[in-house]
């Protein structure tokens, strides 16, 4: 009786897991680059592990206060960038998650003023941008009536990008793991082929 208790358990705790969602919801997130620091100070990211897809467990809300905190421009300026290019494994594993990875977008919020030194080329970004965006929104979204994208063209001879960002993005669980175990499969087979290339005999001694 206690052992099916317990696989009962275990088997509501697996199903929790694999019908769960990350959301991270962003508010008020803005980027200007005609201003000394391009970020703004107000903005908010929360981050939350909902169980079956609405009970939210876990919760962690990020901003600039808590980044500033965490030190995290020392921590990149010490970082080895270049270890980290010439890394063929890990660019390996960066192209399978941006392949697999699902990102669903439940409310989406864009405002973006774009302008060049050149007109003719700022008049040619924006149909593309909006293009592109309408594109993966109709893909991802759940329900379109609300989301809102609206791309300006500045013609003032100088470059310029200011985006502000607000939105709901899910990510289910059984993607994550799903992922998680392609990277670890793919790690076991090339773990294996070397081990068969490494045992071949060398036959560059041999004679005629």
């Amino acid at each position: 009786m206690v052992f099916l208790f317990v696989c009962i358990i275990i088997l509501i705790v697996l199903i929790s897991l694999i019908l769960a969602k990350i959301k991270i919801e962003v508010i008020n997130f803005r980027f200007c680059s005609r201003t000394k620091r391009h970020l703004n100070k107000d903005y908010k990211i929360m981050v939350k592990l909902c169980v079956f897809g609405f009970i939210p467990i876990f919760k962690m809300n990020i901003t600039k206060t808590k980044l500033e905190k965490m030190k995290l421009k020392e921590k990149i300026k010490d970082f080895n960038f270049q270890e980290l290019k010439d890394n063929r494994k890990l660019d390996q594993k960066i192209l399978t998650v941006i392949k697999n990875i699902d990102i669903g977008i439940k409310e989406f919020e864009l405002y973006v003023d774009i302008g060049t030194e050149n007109a003719s080329l700022t008049a040619i970004l924006v149909p593309v941008i909006s293009t592109v965006i309408a594109v993966v929104l109709h893909k991802k979204v759940k329900d379109f009536d609300k989301q809102i994208f609206v791309i300006n063209p500045i013609y003032q001879n100088q470059n310029l990008v200011n985006i502000s960002v607000s939105g709901i993005f899910e990510i289910k669980m059984s993607h994550i793991i799903n992922i998680i175990y392609m990277l670890n499969r793919k790690e076991k087979k090339g773990v294996k082929e070397y081990e068969r290339t490494s045992h071949r005999r060398s036959y560059g001694y041999s004679y005629e």
